[in-house]
C-alpha cells in the first residue's frame, strides 16, 4: 500500500508539474475570480470561476459555437449524483438520440479546446470560425482558470444542463428488456433463454460459413454500422448497465445503426475477496443474453479465455473455471451447463469493419488469412493466441510484438492506422484503457471490469475515440422502479 501511495504521489506531482509548465507558457497566473451570473466575455486576461460552482456554458467566437461545461457525477443506489471532482465537456446541439463523445478535466490538469484537435473536431464538430486553440481551461485547486487564446473570442456563462429524464428513460428500457427486475432467472427461464440464444447463433448474421456450413470464427462487421466495444466485464454487471444507459447507445441498437461487441470474459469476478462469487457472473450472461434476444443482429460476443469451465482458468489459486461448471450444474442443472458450453463453442474470435479489429487478447504470431480466421476450428494453435497470448516481455518471449500487429492489420487488408483493440492485459488496477500500449501505434488494450470507471470504444464522426464512464449502482437503481412506470 505505501508503494502504491507513493506511485500516486508522484503522478500527481508530474502532473502538476505539466500544468504549472503550461500556465507558465501562455502566462495564466491565476486570474481575478469571477462569480457567473450573467454571460461574460473573455478579454486578454483570464478569469477564474470557483469549483462549487455550477454548469458553465462556453461560446467560442461570435457564437459560432456553444460548449456546456458541468461537474461529472455518480449515481448511488438511491439514484443521488455524487459529485466525483472532475468535470465533462459536451456538445449540448448534438442529437441526443445519435453517439457522440466528450472530453473530460480531470483535477490538477488542463485541455485546449479547439479545432486543432482531430479528436475534438470529430465530438464538437467545430465551424471554420473556430481557431486550432481557442481556449484552454484549467481544473485549479480551488477554481476553473480560462484563458482566451483566439481574436475571434470567447464568452462563459450559467449553463442549464438536463440528462437526467433522458437516462431514466433508458434505465427503464433496460428493465423492460431483461423482464422486470435484474436478479437470476429461474432455472426453467434461464435454460430456455440460452437455448434461444445458441439457435441464434447457430445462423447469426455477418459471419462467413465455414467448412462446415456454420458461423465461421470471423465477425465481418458493415462499415454503416457503429461499433460500441466494451472488454472483460468479469461479473461487473452494473459496467454494462452504466454503458448501455449513457450516450446514446441503448437508442443506437434500437434503431438498427450500432453494435455491441463484448471482447469476451464476461464471468469470473477479478475484484479481491469476490473471486469465488459467480452469481454476479450468471446474472450478467443473463443480461447478455436477454439483448442478444432483444438485438440479435446489433450485439455480439467473441470468445475470451476465461469462456471456459478449463481447471486452467484460475486466480490466486482459486479455480474459478471449475468453480463456474459446478455453480451453473448445481443451480441450473447440467442441461444448461451443457447449453453454456454449446454458447462458447459457437462464438466469433475476431471481429472487425473498417473501423477497427479486435480479439479478446493478441494478434496471431504467424501469417494469418480471412479463410483461417473463418475455419479457426481447424487451427487450435491460433485459436489460443487469439484468446490467451500477451504482449512480448523478457518474462514472456513468445509474446506477440509491433510486427504481429502489423501484419494482422494486413491479412485483414485495413489501413496501418485501423485500430486494434483487445482486452485481456490490463496495464494495472487503477485504469480501464490504455492508448497505444507499448509504443504500438493504434493498438489499444481495453478492460471494462474495474469497479469504479468503465471504458468503451465508439465511434463519432468516422473517428474510433474512447470514453470512460463512472460507474453507477445501476442494478439498484433499476429495481427500485416499478413495473409499467415511464
Amino acid at each position: 500500500m505505501k508503494k502504491l501511495a507513493s506511485r500516486r504521489a508522484l503522478i500527481l506531482a508530474h502532473l502538476w508539474g505539466r500544468l504549472r509548465a503550461i500556465v507558465a507558457r501562455f502566462g495564466f497566473g491565476w486570474g481575478h475570480n469571477l462569480k457567473l451570473g450573467d454571460a461574460y466575455r473573455l478579454g486578454s486576461t483570464k478569469v477564474r470561476v470557483p469549483l462549487d460552482g455550477g454548469p458553465i456554458e462556453i461560446i467560442l467566437g461570435m457564437n459560432d459555437k456553444r460548449l456546456h461545461l458541468y461537474p461529472e457525477s455518480r449515481l448511488n443506489a438511491s439514484g443521488q449524483a455524487i459529485r466525483l471532482g472532475s468535470f465533462v465537456i459536451v456538445d449540448p446541439g448534438a442529437h441526443p438520440a445519435r453517439i457522440g463523445g466528450f472530453l473530460r478535466l480531470s483535477p490538477k490538469s488542463w485541455v485546449s479546446l479547439g479545432a486543432g484537435d482531430p479528436i475534438q473536431q470529430a465530438i464538437f464538430d467545430y465551424p471554420a470560425a473556430i481557431d486550432e486553440e481557442h481556449l484552454v481551461v484549467i481544473h485549479g485547486r480551488d477554481a476553473l482558470v480560462f484563458r482566451n487564446l483566439s481574436n475571434a473570442g470567447t464568452a462563459i456563462g450559467p449553463a442549464v444542463t438536463e440528462v437526467s429524464r433522458v437516462r431514466e428513460q433508458r434505465l427503464h428500457r433496460l428493465r423492460q428488456i431483461f423482464g422486470g427486475p435484474l436478479e437470476l432467472l429461474p432455472a426453467d427461464k434461464a435454460l430456455k433463454l440460452i437455448d434461444e440464444v445458441n439457435l441464434v447463433l447457430q445462423d447469426e448474421v455477418y459471419r462467413p460459413r465455414n467448412d462446415q456450413g456454420l458461423p465461421g470464427g470471423l465477425l465481418m462487421l458493415p462499415a454503416a454500422l457503429t461499433p460500441i466495444l466494451v472488454a472483460d466485464l468479469h461479473a461487473q454487471v452494473d459496467n454494462l448497465l452504466t454503458v448501455l444507459s449513457q450516450n446514446a447507445f441503448l437508442d443506437a441498437l434500437e434503431e438498427g445503426s450500432a453494435v455491441l461487441v463484448i471482447l469476451g470474459d464476461a464471468v469470473h469476478s477479478e475484484v479481491d475477496g469476490q473471486l469465488r462469487e459467480m452469481e454476479g457472473s450468471m446474472l450478467l450472461m443473463d443480461l447478455i443474453f436477454r439483448l442478444k434476444l432483444r438485438f440479435p443482429q446489433q450485439v455480439f460476443y467473441l470468445r475470451g479465455n476465461h469462456d471456459s469451465f478449463s481447471e486452467d482458468i484460475a486466480k490466486d489459486g482459486i479455480p474459478q473455471g471449475l468453480l463456474w461448471a459446478k455453480e451453473l450444474s448445481e443451480r441450473r442443472g447440467t442441461a444448461y451447463l451443457k447449453a453454456m458450453g454449446e454458447f462458447y463453442r459457437r462464438l466469433p474470435y475476431v471481429a472487425f469493419s473498417r473501423d477497427f479489429v479486435a480479439c479478446h487478447a493478441a494478434a496471431p504470431k504467424v501469417e494469418v488469412s480471412v479463410q483461417m480466421l473463418v475455419n479457426i476450428h481447424r487451427y487450435p494453435k491460433l485459436l489460443l493466441e487469439l484468446i490467451n497470448n500477451r504482449l512480448r516481455r523478457p518474462n514472456r518471449p513468445q509474446g506477440y510484438s509491433r510486427g504481429d500487429v502489423k501484419r494482422f492489420r494486413r491479412s485483414l487488408q485495413l489501413e496501418k492506422h485501423t485500430p486494434f483493440i483487445v482486452g485481456h492485459t490490463p496495464m494495472d488496477r487503477e485504469g480501464t484503457l490504455w492508448l497505444d500500449v507499448d509504443g504500438i501505434k493504434h493498438h489499444h488494450v481495453l478492460f471494462s471490469a474495474n469497479p469504479d470507471q468503465v471504458g468503451v470504444f465508439t465511434r463519432v464522426d468516422n473517428v474510433m475515440i474512447p470514453l470512460t464512464y463512472p460507474v453507477d449502482a445501476v442494478t439498484q437503481i433499476i429495481n427500485r422502479f416499478e413495473d409499467g412506470s415511464p
